[in-house]
Protein backbone atom coordinates (compact mmCIF):
# COMPACT_ATOMS: atom_id res chain seq x y z
CA UNK A 1 0.00 0.00 0.00
CA UNK A 2 1.16 3.58 -0.68
CA UNK A 3 2.72 5.48 1.87
CA UNK A 4 0.53 8.55 0.85
CA UNK A 5 -2.64 6.14 1.04
CA UNK A 6 -1.50 4.71 4.64
CA UNK A 7 -1.02 8.42 5.74
CA UNK A 8 -3.95 9.69 5.06
CA UNK A 9 -6.40 6.45 5.99
CA UNK A 10 -4.55 7.17 9.47
CA UNK A 11 -5.46 11.05 9.63
CA UNK A 12 -9.17 10.31 8.84
CA UNK A 13 -9.72 8.06 11.96
CA UNK A 14 -7.89 9.84 14.01
CA UNK A 15 -10.30 12.65 12.81
CA UNK A 16 -13.33 10.56 13.22
CA UNK A 17 -12.74 9.30 16.62
CA UNK A 18 -11.70 12.92 18.03
CA UNK A 19 -15.06 14.24 16.74
CA UNK A 20 -16.46 11.07 18.78
CA UNK A 21 -15.00 12.11 21.67
CA UNK A 22 -15.58 16.06 21.27
CA UNK A 23 -19.40 14.44 20.97
CA UNK A 24 -19.47 12.42 23.92
CA UNK A 25 -18.09 15.03 26.04
CA UNK A 26 -20.29 17.95 24.85
CA UNK A 27 -23.26 15.32 25.33
CA UNK A 28 -22.29 14.30 28.94
CA UNK A 29 -21.94 18.19 29.84
CA UNK A 30 -25.12 19.95 27.79
CA UNK A 31 -27.19 19.72 31.72
CA UNK A 32 -26.88 20.79 34.73
CA UNK A 33 -28.70 20.24 38.19
CA UNK A 34 -31.19 22.25 39.92
CA UNK A 35 -31.84 21.44 43.74
CA UNK A 36 -35.32 22.96 44.64
CA UNK A 37 -35.41 23.73 48.44
CA UNK A 38 -37.88 25.53 50.57
CA UNK A 39 -37.64 27.70 54.14
CA UNK A 40 -40.18 30.20 55.83
CA UNK A 41 -40.46 33.59 57.43
CA UNK A 42 -41.45 33.39 61.04
CA UNK A 43 -45.05 34.21 62.33
CA UNK A 44 -46.75 34.75 65.43
CA UNK A 45 -49.86 32.95 65.92
CA UNK A 46 -51.01 29.74 66.63
CA UNK A 47 -49.75 27.77 63.97
CA UNK A 48 -47.00 25.13 64.14
CA UNK A 49 -46.85 23.43 61.28
CA UNK A 50 -47.69 23.98 57.35
CA UNK A 51 -47.18 21.16 55.02
CA UNK A 52 -46.75 22.03 51.58
CA UNK A 53 -47.06 19.31 48.68
CA UNK A 54 -44.87 20.50 45.94
CA UNK A 55 -45.89 18.64 42.87
CA UNK A 56 -43.20 20.25 39.60
CA UNK A 57 -41.75 23.43 37.99
CA UNK A 58 -41.68 25.30 34.85
CA UNK A 59 -39.01 27.18 33.70
CA UNK A 60 -38.91 30.01 31.24
CA UNK A 61 -35.26 29.55 29.09
CA UNK A 62 -34.23 32.98 28.40
CA UNK A 63 -33.31 32.18 24.85
CA UNK A 64 -36.45 30.07 24.11
CA UNK A 65 -37.81 31.04 20.08
CA UNK A 66 -34.69 32.40 19.30
CA UNK A 67 -33.56 30.94 16.09
CA UNK A 68 -29.83 31.35 14.80
CA UNK A 69 -31.11 34.76 13.21
CA UNK A 70 -31.76 35.92 16.38
CA UNK A 71 -35.64 36.36 15.47
CA UNK A 72 -38.70 34.74 17.31
CA UNK A 73 -39.00 30.87 16.66
CA UNK A 74 -42.35 31.03 17.69
CA UNK A 75 -41.66 28.69 21.38
CA UNK A 76 -43.13 30.15 24.73
CA UNK A 77 -40.11 29.15 26.57
CA UNK A 78 -41.28 27.40 29.10
CA UNK A 79 -40.91 23.90 30.07
CA UNK A 80 -41.99 21.56 32.70
CA UNK A 81 -39.73 19.82 35.19
CA UNK A 82 -42.02 17.01 37.55
CA UNK A 83 -40.13 15.29 40.41
CA UNK A 84 -41.63 13.08 43.20
CA UNK A 85 -44.09 14.46 44.94
CA UNK A 86 -43.15 15.63 48.42
CA UNK A 87 -44.84 17.01 51.60
CA UNK A 88 -42.87 19.02 53.55
CA UNK A 89 -42.79 21.29 56.93
CA UNK A 90 -41.85 24.63 56.22
CA UNK A 91 -42.65 25.74 59.88
CA UNK A 92 -39.52 26.99 61.25
CA UNK A 93 -37.01 26.12 58.22
CA UNK A 94 -34.54 29.04 57.88
CA UNK A 95 -31.96 29.44 55.28
CA UNK A 96 -29.17 26.88 57.18
CA UNK A 97 -31.72 24.38 57.02
CA UNK A 98 -33.69 24.60 54.33
CA UNK A 99 -35.88 21.76 53.20
CA UNK A 100 -35.21 19.85 50.03
CA UNK A 101 -38.18 18.81 48.08
CA UNK A 102 -36.69 18.42 44.28
CA UNK A 103 -34.08 17.70 41.94
CA UNK A 104 -34.24 17.76 38.32
CA UNK A 105 -31.50 17.69 35.99
CA UNK A 106 -32.13 20.72 32.97
CA UNK A 107 -30.61 21.65 30.34
CA UNK A 108 -27.46 24.11 30.99
CA UNK A 109 -28.33 27.61 30.07
CA UNK A 110 -30.30 30.93 31.08
CA UNK A 111 -33.40 31.62 33.13
CA UNK A 112 -35.20 33.92 33.65
CA UNK A 113 -38.86 32.82 35.29
CA UNK A 114 -40.38 30.33 37.53
CA UNK A 115 -43.41 28.58 38.61
CA UNK A 116 -43.33 26.03 41.48
CA UNK A 117 -46.34 24.03 41.32
CA UNK A 118 -48.55 23.24 45.08
CA UNK A 119 -50.71 20.24 45.30
CA UNK A 120 -52.26 21.24 49.02
CA UNK A 121 -51.62 22.64 52.04
CA UNK A 122 -52.55 22.05 55.35
CA UNK A 123 -51.69 24.09 58.50
CA UNK A 124 -51.84 22.94 62.23
CA UNK A 125 -53.52 25.47 64.12
CA UNK A 126 -54.05 25.38 67.97
CA UNK A 127 -53.48 21.25 67.45
CA UNK A 128 -55.25 20.49 64.61
CA UNK A 129 -54.43 19.91 61.23
CA UNK A 130 -56.58 22.35 58.71
CA UNK A 131 -56.71 22.13 54.62
CA UNK A 132 -55.87 25.18 53.61
CA UNK A 133 -57.48 26.41 49.64
CA UNK A 134 -55.05 27.45 47.73
CA UNK A 135 -56.03 30.60 45.75
CA UNK A 136 -52.92 29.31 43.02
CA UNK A 137 -51.55 26.29 42.10
CA UNK A 138 -48.36 27.63 41.90
CA UNK A 139 -46.22 30.35 42.54
CA UNK A 140 -44.17 32.77 40.26
CA UNK A 141 -40.71 34.23 40.67
CA UNK A 142 -39.50 36.58 38.30
CA UNK A 143 -35.77 36.08 38.81
CA UNK A 144 -33.08 35.37 36.20
CA UNK A 145 -30.66 32.57 37.14
CA UNK A 146 -27.74 30.23 35.08
CA UNK A 147 -27.66 26.28 34.99
CA UNK A 148 -24.14 25.71 34.27
CA UNK A 149 -23.26 22.20 32.28
CA UNK A 150 -21.94 19.92 34.80
CA UNK A 151 -22.94 21.63 37.75
CA UNK A 152 -25.19 21.80 40.76
CA UNK A 153 -27.48 25.14 41.18
CA UNK A 154 -29.30 25.28 44.07
CA UNK A 155 -32.50 27.26 44.61
CA UNK A 156 -34.28 28.17 48.29
CA UNK A 157 -38.00 29.50 47.77
CA UNK A 158 -38.70 31.79 50.85
CA UNK A 159 -42.39 31.65 51.43
CA UNK A 160 -43.71 34.48 53.90
CA UNK A 161 -45.97 32.59 55.57
CA UNK A 162 -46.95 35.62 57.27
CA UNK A 163 -48.38 36.83 54.05
CA UNK A 164 -49.15 33.45 52.56
CA UNK A 165 -51.83 32.47 55.21
CA UNK A 166 -54.89 33.55 55.84
CA UNK A 167 -56.03 31.85 59.19
CA UNK A 168 -59.89 33.68 58.66
CA UNK A 169 -60.41 32.03 55.08
CA UNK A 170 -58.03 29.25 55.46
CA UNK A 171 -56.59 30.33 52.06
CA UNK A 172 -53.00 29.54 51.26
CA UNK A 173 -51.67 31.99 48.63
CA UNK A 174 -48.04 31.41 47.40
CA UNK A 175 -46.36 34.58 48.11
CA UNK A 176 -42.31 33.82 47.28
CA UNK A 177 -38.97 35.11 47.63
CA UNK A 178 -35.89 32.99 46.40
CA UNK A 179 -31.82 32.42 47.13
CA UNK A 180 -29.77 30.97 44.09
CA UNK A 181 -26.25 29.52 44.84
Amino acid sequence: MNKKILVAIVAVVVIVVAGVGVFEYNSSHSTGTLKLSAMDSPILSSVSAVYITFSAIELHNSQAGVNANNSSGGSSGWTNYTFTTRTVNIFGVQLNNSSLFGTVTIPAGNYTMIRIFISSVSVSVAGANVSFNLSSHFGFINHPFKVLAGSTTNMIFEFNLSSCLNLTSKTFTPYLGIAVS
